[in-house]
C-alpha cells in the first residue's frame, strides 16, 4: 500500500515526467544504429520520435509560450521526419534535422529552467538533468546532420562512399554523426570521424565546451541544493 501511495503521489506531483522522457530518449539512441537496414525501422524511429515530442509537450505543459513553441516545433519535426524517412522526400531530411535541433534546444531550455527553479533535490531534478545531457548529444547530432547536408564533406566519415551507396545511406550517415556528437560531448574522442570545415570545427568545439560547462553547473546546483536542504532540516542523529 505504501508503494502504491508513493507511486500515485509521484504521478500527481510530476515526478515521473522526466523518467518517461529519459526512457524514450534512450530508445531513440538504441534504434539509431539500425537505421538504414530495413525500411520498417524508419516508421519505428518516427513513432519513438513522436513519443519524445509527446513527453516534451507534457514536460512544458503550463509554461506559456514555452509550451506553445514546444508543441509547434514538435509537430513540425515529426511531420518532416515522416516525410523524409518513410516517404522518401529527400528535401525534407535537412528540414527534419533542423526542426529536431530547434525542438530539442527548446526542450533543453525548458527543462534547465525547471531544474534551476527547484528548491530541493528530488527524483524529478536528477532525471531532468539526465534528460538534458542526452538531449544535448541528440541536438548537436541534428546540427551536424544539417551542416553535412549544407556543406558536403564538412565531416570526414570513414567508408562514406560505401555507406552512401546503400538503400538508406542518409540514415546510416545520420547515425554516424549522432555517434560523433555523443563521443564529442563525453570527451571520448576516438578520432574516427573528424570535422573538416571551419563551421564544423567551431560547432564541435562549442559542443565540447557547453557539455562540460553544463556538467559543472548542474553538479554544483544539485550539490548546493542537497547541502542547503540538510542544513535546514538536519536529521536527529546529526
Amino acid at each position: 500500500m505504501k508503494q502504491r501511495g508513493a507511486f500515485e503521489s509521484a504521478i500527481k506531483t510530476g515526478e515521473s515526467r522526466y523518467g518517461l522522457l529519459l526512457l524514450i530518449l534512450f530508445a531513440l539512441l538504441l534504434i539509431y544504429p539500425f537505421l538504414g537496414y530495413h525500411k520498417y525501422l524508419n516508421w519505428l524511429f518516427s513513432l519513438i520520435s513522436l513519443g519524445v515530442v509527446i513527453s516534451g509537450v507534457r514536460v512544458s505543459y503550463g509554461r506559456g509560450l514555452a509550451y506553445f513553441f514546444t508543441l509547434i516545433l514538435g509537430v513540425a519535426f515529426v511531420v518532416a521526419d515522416v516525410l523524409s524517412r518513410s516517404f522518401g522526400v529527400e528535401a525534407a531530411h535537412p528540414v527534419a534535422a533542423g526542426l529536431r535541433f530547434l525542438f530539442l534546444g527548446q526542450l533543453i531550455f525548458v527543462t534547465f529552467a525547471d531544474i534551476m527553479q527547484s528548491k530541493h533535490v528530488s527524483t524529478n531534478t536528477v532525471l531532468g538533468a539526465s534528460c538534458i545531457f542526452v538531449m544535448i548529444g541528440l541536438a548537436f547530432g541534428s546540427a551536424y546532420i544539417l551542416l553535412q547536408w549544407l556543406i558536403p564533406g564538412a565531416f570526414h566519415i570513414p567508408d562514406l562512399s560505401k555507406t552512401a551507396n546503400g538503400n538508406f545511406g542518409a540514415q546510416k550517415i545520420e547515425f554516424q554523426l549522432v555517434y560523433f556528437s555523443i563521443v564529442t560531448m563525453t570527451t571520448v574522442g576516438f578520432g574516427d570521424i573528424l570535422p573538416l570545415a571551419a563551421p564544423a570545427r567551431a560547432l564541435t568545439s562549442f559542443e565540447g565546451l557547453l557539455s562540460q560547462l553544463y556538467l559543472a553547473i548542474i553538479i554544483a546546483r544539485l550539490v548546493g541544493l542537497e547541502i542547503a536542504s540538510r542544513l535546514q532540516n538536519p536529521k536527529p542523529d546529526e
